[in-house]
């Protein structure tokens, strides 16, 4: 697993943990907050806690952090 990283989105600071894969674990003020991945279509989506299964929503906030993160990436 990679170290996390912080990124900020509409002025609120993210803390991003990489999982397994594609997915990664997000705390927004210091708390566990939610789990997005990319899918093969490089499209972001929540995963539902109970399910563990992506969510088919459109969420700007996703969007917007997972955005940043990709972007984060390709610096590395």
């Amino acid at each position: 697993m990679d170290e996390s990283f912080y990124i900020k989105v509409n002025g609120i600071i993210y803390e991003v943990i990489p999982e397994e894969g594609s997915t990664f674990t997000i705390f927004k003020f210091d708390t566990e907050y939610m789990q997005i991945l990319r899918n093969k279509n490089n499209k972001w989506m929540r995963i539902d806690y109970k399910t563990d299964e992506p969510i088919l929503e459109e969420n700007k906030e996703v969007e917007d952090v997972g955005r940043l993160i990709d972007r984060y990436m390709k610096r590395d």
